[in-house]
């Protein structure tokens, strides 16, 4: 079973991700990157359906049970905010993303060869 949850996005003025969900009150999260209030939006609003199931409350009508596979969703991405990397013929591995990027100008991540199972 799952549920399906009208979200609301936007980036408040701090530079922070807001993800709610309107019609289940209480239920938002506030995170530094899109990929992780989407993350964390998911077990809040389990915590909410929990909650209103316990006291008794119904769905909201937006809110949609589902039973069976396959689901559709929409998802948003951020590219600038995921670190991900290119591995270049040879094997050397090269920061692709500003983040990767980002965090390689830090010193904290080091181009190199990606290391191979045995």
């Amino acid at each position: 079973m799952y549920y399906q949850v009208p979200v609301k996005v936007d980036k408040q003025e701090d530079g922070l991700w807001r993800v709610e969900a309107p019609s289940l009150q209480g239920c938002f999260v506030d995170a530094p990157t899109l990929a992780d209030a989407l993350h964390q939006i998911q077990e809040v609003i389990a915590m909410c359906l929990d909650l209103d199931q316990e006291e008794g409350r119904p769905l909201p009508p937006d809110v949609q049970m589902g039973e069976a596979l396959p689901m559709s969703a929409v998802i948003s991405v951020i590219p600038d905010e995921i670190e991900f990397y290119r591995v270049l013929p040879g094997g050397q591995r090269v920061p692709a993303s500003a983040a990767a990027r980002e965090k390689a100008a830090k010193g904290g991540a080091k181009p190199g060869r990606k290391k191979r199972a045995a």
